[in-house]
């Protein structure tokens, strides 16, 4: 029995082990080259995307359980009946979001490129910094919109995207890049 413990507990400490450390990264960088929890957080954005109602989406957004302020860059892609919006979220030196908008007419090649993009980069750079220049290479500059707080919460943040399109069944995608 002590052999079988002995046994789950060696296999068990790399993964605890790894889980503290991602905690116990400094914060984000706001400058474009990536720090330690940039390269940490490259290797593993996170996606999620929500069908429906606007109503129906803007709570399942509380859902998303990252805390916007440890991250330094994200994305989110939204779809309705009057056309896309796509907003790239990039923290500031003060700590705020600077906010940058596209309206393209659909958004469904959009998101292959996105995804293909994060896919090879395989943590070689910055994948916020991959994304952006992927952006601005297919739909232009973009505009600037006001900042959003650094305490934000993911449904006030990403609920003014879903108010630039109409239509009665919406898409969203919200990508935490690094």
């Amino acid at each position: 029995m002590k052999k079988h413990i002995l046994i789950i507990t060696l296999i068990a400490a790399p993964f605890v082990g790894a889980a503290s450390a991602a905690t116990d990264l400094p914060p984000p960088s706001p400058e474009s080259s990536p720090g330690p929890r940039c390269r940490a957080t490259g290797w593993s954005p996170e996606a999620y995307t929500d069908y429906g109602k606007k109503e129906t989406i803007i709570q399942k957004l509380g859902y998303i359980p990252t805390d916007l302020s440890t991250r330094r860059v994200f994305l989110q892609v939204t779809q309705g009946d009057s056309g896309g919006d796509v907003r790239l979220y990039e923290q500031q030196k003060n700590g705020t979001f600077s906010v940058k908008e596209w309206k393209p007419k659909e958004i469904w090649a959009l998101l292959a490129a996105i995804d293909g993009k994060i896919t090879s980069n395989l943590g070689k750079t910055c994948v916020g910094t991959e994304v952006e220049k992927l952006l601005s290479d297919k739909l232009g500059p973009g505009n600037s919109k006001p900042p959003v707080p650094a305490s934000v919460l993911p449904q006030q943040a990403f609920s003014a995207s879903l108010d630039e399109v109409s239509g009665d069944y919406i898409k969203t995608t919200v990508i935490i890049l690094c």
